[in-house]
Parts: structure tokens; C-alpha cells; sequence
């Protein structure tokens, strides 16, 4: 999605940089389906009229928390039954939702202040204030509570000495008064809005005495999220089956039109079939189903742009992998545009960085299907044509089961060696702990609204499982160039460094870049007021102005 310079510089000349939280999508023990097969359509009378059915792509982890590692499915849910100070609508820009609009930045730079609306309660009645805000900001920002967002919050005042163990909050977080939260600033922070605009709120009232070391493993979270500020409010999870979801009564908006939600973990086989029964009212859908669902009656499809991307990542800890000349082989040797053609049926295109928008100069190497120059770079570093290389993904998307045969395929075809390991979301997550793996497919993220934003993914400070760098790759001059741009004011001299630093990702491939896809949603005519959102896990994201008919 691109936007034109002024609407970019509308937003920088207002201290703002629209930063989102990467981890959200980016989590490869993610897979769009779970699996279960379970037919069990209509359970919890959810085939009343009032209540909407929608797919969720994999069973959730049942770990509904800000401090918890991002997974998709519970990133649906908590969409449900949070809000947060900013929201991201489809065109990949901020928007108030629990602040009454885009925060204030002082002339040095250094203190952001939001203010919030008046008036609001939480889902229990209890008032929400400010001092909620600097709550949940206080934990996310603690390493002890877990949280693998603490990182982020390096430049906030006293925040160094919370994830030292020397203060128990940050300083940096104060409620002047019950409407408004301020940040303050070590330095200049252009990032900072988007770091932590859409960080999802949690009570106080009903935390405040649980201890910071277990935080991540209250009942709260794991069992029975039941207080929010959300439009919906968390009624049960039946394990493998749905989470069920009422309508919250104190919404900031009031009371949505749809009066619950069931959210039901099943195949996207299934999900399609129940498309074409009823039983299903909206599901992400495969480019490779397009057609079958278009032909069905009473369904309705609308697709969004992607803001992230498919990739794999390459375990630069392997010896055997961390030659960039093997990862350049890998990239000439995969016809990438053949298998967007042919298992996306061209409805996603090709990525050559983590970079987008503006952000992407016009020269870089765009990496065109040569087997023979992979064949050369091979032969030039004495590449061992014995050497195993084990590709491990989470099963059940079929563009990405597809990409993954592709690429042994392909490799095999130049003497590179792929062994094909599907896993389950555990598995994957226990080898990533380990650093055990050696390539893992996965994909999603938001490198749309900032292009900052891609630098969880890929600098020497924010190795898994402190970041989301899962390729282990480290060039400090690009961590230097991209620190500099989230500093700089000057929209033109901000772009200028982005696109050095994606000359210096483009040409040292810290992972293999596959393709930017299409969301494709297909609901039911019943559904009234849906508007497609590229990002996956928040269909939901103005859910208040739905409606089902008949």
C-alpha cells in the first residue's frame, strides 16, 4: 500500500511515525489452519441468528495477554476484547479509538501525550482511567512479565532501569491526571507512537495484585479474560472447538449490533465447505479457493492488501548457513513469480526486502529466477552438495505447503539439499527456544505503515526470543543507519536512510524472500458493513458497524 509523500509528511510534521507491533503477525509457529476437522457446526447454539460464526485459523495458545508472544489466533481474540489508545484501519494508518485522537509531540521530541476519552467503563463497570494506561504499560514494558515487547521501550525514561531489576516502574509512564497519559523520552523517538499507539489495555483493577513474575501465567489471561474494553467480552473457550464471545455492554461505542461471536479453529477445507452451508459467516480464504467461493450463494468476497510477507528464515547460527552467498543461491534458484502464479494464482508479488512503500529504492537486486548463477555462487564458496539443510513450517496454508515442496524442489535442482519437517505449533516454538532449526517458513507482519517496523525482524539486538529476528542475522552498520532515520525529522532525509539500509538487507539476505499475498475474505450476504482488512488477524476491526440480516 503506498501513500503519497504529502500524506506522509502530513503525519512526521505532527511528530508521529506509524510504527506497528511486528510480532503479531510474524509468528511462525503460526499456520491458517489448525487441523481439527471437528463438525461440530452448530455447537453452543451458535446457528441463532444473532450470533455470527467465523473461522479461526488455528486453535488459539489460550494465552490472552499484551505480555505474551504474539500468535495470531489469540491476536483475534484480543482484538475481540481489548482496545487499545490507537487502532490501524485498512489503509495501514493510525486512528483514535480509546484516545480522542492522535497524540501530541512536544517541539525536542521528547514527551508524547495522549488524551483519552471521557466517560468510559470497563466491560464490569469499573471506570477506565488513565492510571490503566500506565498499568499496562508498565508490564508490557517489564521484561519479568514475560514480554517480549519490552525491548521496544529502550528510549522511555527509566525504562532501562526496570529491565535492570533497579525500579519497579517506569518513569517514564505518568497519568497526569484520569484523562490523559504521557510519555517521556531519554531522546527523540519518531517511532514512538506506532511502538506503542495499539498496545491492548488491561484492567488494574482486576491485576494490580498479581505478582510481576506471574503475570504471564495468571488465571486472567490463560483461563478467563472476562474484563475489557473491548466491543465483545470473552464468555468461554471450548478447547479445539470455538471461543465464544458476547456483546459488551459498556462498549465506548455501545452495544454492537451482532450480539456474540463464535470464533471456530477449523480447516480452511472445512471452513470453505461450511461457507457453502451456512455454517460459516466469514473466513479467510485461499487465492486457490477464490473461484469455488465466488460460485457460491449468498457469499461475499472482498480482499485487502498485504503488509507483510512470506519468507523463510535462515539460522545464520548454523555454520553451514551463514555464507550470504548460499542464502543469494537459494533466492536465484526459487522461480518465485511461477509459484505465485500457479499456487496464488498471481495474487501476491514477489518480496526482494523487508521494506515497502517508499522505503524501497529502485535499484535493488530483484533476484530473477537463474538457476545457473546459483549454480556459480554454489560453486565459488565449495558448497557441500551432501550437506541436509531441514526446512520446518507449521502444515495447513496451501500456498505456503506449496512454496515449501517448490523449494526442495528447486534447491535440489542446484545441489542444494532440503529435507521437508512438518511440526506443530509447539514443536516449532520449542525448536526456536533451542535455536535448533535451520530454515523455518512462516510469514505475516506490517511493513506497510513504517518502514521501522521491519527492524524487529532483522537487527543484532533483537535475536529470538528478545525480538523477532529468527535468522540470526546481525550488520551493525544497518542498525546504525535505521537508528539515525527513527531519529530524523526530515521526511526526505528519513527515506534516504531507509533505502541505504534496504541496499544493505537486499544484498546480504538475511532470510529468503518469497512473495507479499493478497487477504482474501469471503462472508456471508448476511453480513452487513464488513470492510476488508489486509491484516489477518483483525477482521473484527470495525466490527461495531456490522450487522446480520435475517
Amino acid at each position: 500500500m503506498r501513500r503519497s509523500r504529502a500524506q506522509r509528511a502530513a503525519l512526521i510534521s505532527a511528530g508521529l511515525s506509524l510504527i506497528l507491533t511486528v510480532a503479531a503477525c510474524s509468528d511462525p509457529t503460526q499456520s491458517d489452519d489448525t487441523g481439527n476437522t471437528s463438525d461440530e457446526g452448530t455447537d453452543g447454539a451458535a446457528a441463532e441468528d444473532t450470533a455470527l460464526n467465523a473461522y479461526l485459523y488455528q486453535a488459539p495458545n489460550s494465552n490472552w495477554s499484551p505480555m505474551a508472544p504474539a500468535h495470531g489466533p489469540d491476536q483475534v481474540v484480543m482484538n475481540l476484547i481489548y482496545d487499545s489508545l490507537l487502532g490501524v484501519n485498512p489503509d495501514y494508518q493510525l486512528y483514535p479509538r480509546l484516545a480522542t485522537g492522535l497524540p501530541e509531540i512536544s517541539e525536542d521530541g521528547l514527551t508524547v501525550t495522549y488524551t483519552l476519552q471521557e466517560g468510559l467503563t470497563w466491560s464490569d463497570g469499573e471506570p477506565f482511567t488513565a492510571e490503566d494506561v500506565v498499568f499496562t504499560y508498565n508490564m508490557v514494558a517489564n521484561p519479568a512479565t514475560g514480554s517480549p515487547s519490552a525491548g521496544k521501550f529502550a528510549d522511555v525514561q527509566g525504562a532501562a532501569e526496570v529491565a535492570a531489576g533497579t525500579a519497579e516502574t517506569v518513569s517514564g509512564f505518568s497519568a497526569p491526571d484520569d484523562q490523559t497519559f504521557q510519555i517521556t523520552l531519554t531522546k527523540p523517538n519518531i517511532g514512538i507512537v506506532g511502538l506503542t499507539g495499539n498496545i491492548f489495555i488491561i484492567p488494574q483493577h482486576a491485576l494490580a495484585d498479581v505478582p510481576v513474575d506471574e503475570m504471564d501465567t495468571t488465571d486472567f489471561f490463560t483461563k478467563s479474560p472476562t474484563v475489557g474494553l473491548g466491543p465483545y467480552v470473552f464468555q468461554e473457550y471450548k478447547t479445539d472447538q470455538y471461543v465464544h464471545l458476547v456483546k459488551n455492554p459498556n462498549f465506548r461505542e455501545g452495544e454492537v449490533d451482532i450480539d456474540e461471536i463464535y470464533l471456530r479453529p477449523v480447516t480452511s477445507d472445512v471452513a470453505t465447505a461450511q461457507l457453502g452451508t451456512g455454517e460459516m459467516d466469514l473466513a479467510q480464504i485461499s487465492p486457490a479457493d477464490l473461484a469455488t467461493v465466488e460460485d457460491l450463494d449468498g457469499i461475499e468476497v472482498a480482499s485487502g492488501p498485504g503488509a507483510g510477507f512470506i519468507r523463510t528464515s535462515v539460522n545464520q547460527q548454523k555454520p553451514y548457513l551463514s555464507d550470504v552467498r548460499l542464502r543469494q543461491a537459494m533466492l536465484y534458484a526459487v522461480d518465485r513469480q511461477q509459484l505465485i502464479d500457479e499456487a496464488l494464482g498471481g495474487k501476491a508479488q514477489p518480496v526482494n526486502a523487508s521494506f515497502m512503500t517508499d522505503a524501497l529504492p529502485d535499484d535493488l537486486e530483484t533476484y530473477d529466477y537463474d538457476p545457473d548463477k546459483a549454480r556459480e555462487l554454489l560453486a565459488e564458496m565449495n558448497w557441500d552438495t551432501n550437506q541436509v539443510i531441514q526446512l520446518t513450517w507449521v502444515p495447513g496454508q496451501r500456498d505456503r505447503d506449496t512454496a515449501a515442496t517448490v523449494l526442495e524442489a528447486q534447491l535440489g535442482e542446484v545441489g542444494i539439499k532440503l529435507e521437508l519437517n512438518q511440526v506443530q505449533p509447539g514443536e516449532l516454538t520449542d525448536m526456536m527456544n533451542a535455536q535448533s532449526y535451520d530454515m523455518t517458513l512462516y510469514g505475516g507482519g506490517n511493513y506497510a505503515t513504517e518502514p521501522f517496523a521491519v527492524y524487529p525482524i532483522n537487527s543484532c539486538s533483537t535475536w529470538y526470543p528478545t525480538g523477532a529476528n529468527l535468522s540470526f542475522w546481525c550488520n551493525e552498520e544497518f542498525d546504525r543507519i535505521m537508528l539515525e532515520a527513527n531519529a530524523t525529522v526530515d521526511e526526505a532525509a528519513r527515506y534516504d536512510l531507509f533505502q541505504q539500509a534496504a541496499r544493505i538487507e537486499n544484498a546480504e539476505v538475511p532470510m529468503i524472500y518469497l512473495y507479499n499475498p493478497d487477504t482474501i475474505w469471503a462472508h456471508s450476504d448476511r453480513i452487513q458493513g464488513f470492510e476488508p482488512m489486509g491484516d489477518q488477524t483483525n477482521p473484527f476491526w470495525n466490527v461495531q458497524e456490522w450487522s446480520l440480516d435475517g
